[in-house]
């Protein structure tokens, strides 16, 4: 029998087409759409193809309606989506997303990084 693979099935890069995590805190206007990048997962062959696929997926969600379905206050200049890193991401990583950042901003959502210890 072969080895196991290091990558989960439910790896969350991998799951392009849908939302990670959202979150509102009290008293804030502003929609959190976490993006977590689990430990290991920028190692995935395409791991930039796949944050751009999700990043897409995210970008729909904000964009096409659905977000006014299940938030019908908000509005895509409340939205910030943060891609949440386990560990180091590559350096292309910073660059693409603040290109992404800036493509986006004329429609109202911002795209953050935020670094969290790896493990």
């Amino acid at each position: 029998m072969g080895r196991e693979s290091p990558w989960r099935a439910s790896s969350v890069l991998v799951q392009t087409a849908e939302v990670d995590e959202v979150r509102k805190e009290p008293g804030e206007r502003e929609l959190r759409l976490y993006l977590v990048v689990e430990p290991g997962e920028w190692l995935l062959p395409r791991a930039l193809w796949l944050l751009q696929e999700k990043l897409n997926a995210y970008a729909s969600f904000v964009l096409d309606g659905k977000l006014r379905e299940l938030y019908p206050w908000a509005s895509p200049r409340d939205v910030r989506i943060v891609v949440r890193s386990h560990g180091q991401p590559p350096a292309q990583v910073a660059p693409f997303l603040e290109h992404v950042n800036q493509m986006l901003q004329a429609a109202g959502p911002r795209v953050t990084l935020e670094r969290l210890p790896a493990g």
